[in-house]
């Protein structure tokens, strides 16, 4: 198993990771700019890392990738712009639908927290809609704290806000 941000290399495998997620959903956790080619959005993502591109806030995307398959990824986001801090967080991941209920967010959680711990960033918030019971107990199973929950303006939306301290 490895954890790291992506390569020119990976294109094959990220291309069947798209199409694992669109097999459940159009919309694809942490991947943006999909209508690019696989070089561009690794520019985008390099760009990412250290300026804020098209209103995002700073951040570093890694992947779980295990035995040449991506199963999940994360967006490690370094500040937090005032949507992020009501409904976002700092961390967003998404497991592949193949690969969920075995225990991938947890570990993928537990990775990013330590890169957080590196940086001296702390606490560190996570949000889950409401009815994420999954995503909900992968963060409370890395310590989060649920502080509240929230309604996101003009949704239906509700998002439980925890915090985590490193």
């Amino acid at each position: 198993m490895t954890f790291r941000e992506l390569q020119l290399a990976d294109e094959t495998i990220f291309n069947n990771w798209i199409k694992d997620w669109k097999r459940e959903t159009k919309k694809v956790s942490i991947a943006t700019s999909l209508d690019s080619t696989f070089s561009q959005y690794l520019i985008n993502l390099e760009k990412m890392k250290t300026h804020n591109v098209n209103h995002l806030v700073k951040a570093t995307n890694y992947f779980f990738i295990e035995d040449n398959i991506i199963k999940g990824g994360v967006s490690a986001r370094w500040d937090l712009n005032d949507h992020l801090l009501k409904f976002g967080g700092h961390i967003g991941y998404g497991v592949s639908p193949a690969w969920r209920k075995q225990g991938v967010a947890k570990q993928m959680l537990k990775l990013t927290l330590a890169f957080y711990k590196a940086r001296h960033i702390s606490p560190i918030l996570i949000t889950a809609e409401i009815w994420n019971t999954a995503s909900r107990k992968t963060i409370e199973s890395n310590g989060g704290i649920l502080e509240n929950i929230v309604n996101e303006p003009d949704t239906d939306k509700y998002w439980c806000r925890y915090w985590i301290d490193l």
